[in-house]
């Protein structure tokens, strides 16, 4: 095995992906399986079809390709970011659904259906929370109105919003109320019932936990609560979900002390690999010094120089014991060049391991 790796538990993942369904399932919800972080890695998203999951979406039409060329056209997939103009007629090939913003990029879409003879559904996304991608409420109508009346190759098959990817707020029920009016304004006006209300993302977790959504949602997205084991309203664990779905292991490639004499190791791991922002020593009384594009630079806490600390070269079943140690003598023995480090990861963080040439991985 080399070094940096991530590796990949997919019993827990399966455990994650069962509990969240499972949850969702129970108040009418379809989970979109978001498999962006995770590079649409094939023997993860089995995992998550085995869990019940029955649709994926991503933001890369790479990664959908990927799944399209594994699953089939018999599986559902959604591109979660709107589509450039340039990749529309690939769109159109791989990908039954889309998040549209634009009237432009809808009529495009059309005409290329047109040719291709083919069909095209979308989900209209309405700006609320998080002052990223959406038209603005009063927009909604109009954007409609144009696909419904002069587009026959594409049929609007939901509304949906976003909370919490670019703004700090959370998640409010109001907004998605504003989807549930103007689903029935649309109703009214025109006779149309659309079928979908995709509510959010992992932050909507508490509500779905406590039965509070309203029913007429019956989509969300999630790919960090399964992933992560975290919901990112409050960023909280979930109960009974696992956090460690994913640990990073990297390798001391230097133990030296440095001029403010205390010992330091170096790892052969940068923001080439992972931003060290989104890592999380797994051991606690050792932190993360710092950072350049190939190197990353660990050192003993100073609370813990002339304290108890954790070592860190047990094998990775075992549980930790506290054991006191000359802070000098055994830093650099118990660290020493050949050592590995572990990692916990945010989903950022696990985002660019994945996407990583440079980071093995290894499924246990």
């Amino acid at each position: 095995m080399s070094f940096p790796c991530i590796k990949i538990n997919l019993n827990k993942i399966a455990g994650n992906a069962e509990l969240i369904n499972g949850r969702c399932v129970r108040s009418g919800i379809s989970v979109v399986g978001v498999t962006k972080s995770i590079l649409a890695d094939i023997k993860i998203t089995k995992i998550l079809k085995k869990s019940g999951i029955r649709i994926f979406g991503d933001s890369r039409l790479l990664n959908l390709q990927k799944l399209r060329n594994y699953f089939g056209y018999g599986q559902k997939l959604i591109l979660l970011r709107t589509p450039m103009i340039s990749e529309c007629e690939t769109l159109v090939e791989i990908c039954d659904e889309s998040l549209q913003t634009e009237p432009e990029t809808v009529r495009v879409i059309s005409e290329i259906c047109k040719r291709k003879k083919i069909n095209h559904n979308i989900i209209i996304m309405i700006e609320t929370d998080d002052r990223r991608e959406g038209i603005y409420p009063s927009e909604a109508i109009a954007f409609f109105d144009e696909a419904y009346r002069k587009y026959r190759n594409i049929k609007v098959t939901g509304l949906g919003t976003n909370a919490r990817c670019l703004s700090k707020r959370k998640p409010a029920l109001k907004s998605i109320d504003y989807l549930i009016r103007l689903r029935d304004r649309i109703n009214k006006l025109y006779g149309y019932k659309i079928p979908i209300i995709s509510g959010g993302n992992s932050s909507l977790w508490k509500y779905i936990e406590a039965g509070m959504l309203p029913e007429e949602v019956n989509q969300v997205r999630i790919g960090e609560a399964i992933f992560i084991g975290n919901e990112t309203s409050n960023y909280e664990v979930i109960k009974e979900a696992h956090s460690d779905c994913f640990i990073l292991e990297a390798e001391v490639i230097e133990v030296k002390e440095k001029k403010d004499k205390i010992y330091k190791a170096i790892l052969a791991l940068g923001v080439q690999d992972v931003n060290c922002k989104n890592l999380k020593i797994k051991n606690p009384f050792y932190e993360i010094i710092g950072q350049s594009s190939d190197h990353t630079v660990i050192g003993l806490k100073k609370e813990c120089v002339n304290n108890y600390f954790l070592r860190l070269d047990l094998p990775e079943d075992e549980s930790f014991e506290k054991e006191q140690y000359n802070k000098k003598d055994n830093f650099s023995r118990e660290l020493k060049v050949g050592s590995i480090v572990r990692f916990g990861l945010d989903y950022f963080g696990l985002l660019s391991c994945m996407t990583s040439p440079f980071v093995e991985k290894k499924y246990v």
